[in-house]
């Protein structure tokens, strides 16, 4: 089997987004919000998601975003559109995020 000596790249983009969830009066309203935004996350984006931190605060969520690809522009943008699809969403302010790229 022949090697070649071409080196070959992916980038991977991380996002932590820390969540205020405004109309949330409880643990079930909270499920229920973010179970609807990880789902149209998930349908319209090619990224993975999951909830991190304290789960039994009713008004607050911190989500993790990754997405990779061979082109960081890529990995760029699908963040970006993430982040202002969150903004945009009914019921969530989004109290502070960071992005970074591997």
């Amino acid at each position: 089997m022949p090697t070649t000596n071409k080196k070959y790249r992916f980038f991977v983009g991380i996002c932590d987004i820390d969540l205020h969830i405004e109309n949330s009066h409880s643990l079930k309203d909270r499920r229920n919000i973010l179970l609807s935004l990880k789902e149209k996350i998930k349908n319209r984006m090619n990224v993975a998601i999951c909830e991190f931190g304290d789960s039994n605060l009713w008004q607050r969520s911190q989500l993790a975003i990754v997405t990779c690809s061979n082109s960081k522009n890529i990995v760029e943008s699908t963040l970006r559109e993430v982040l202002e699809f969150i903004g945009n969403f009914p019921s969530v302010i989004v109290l502070n995020s960071e992005s970074r790229i591997i």
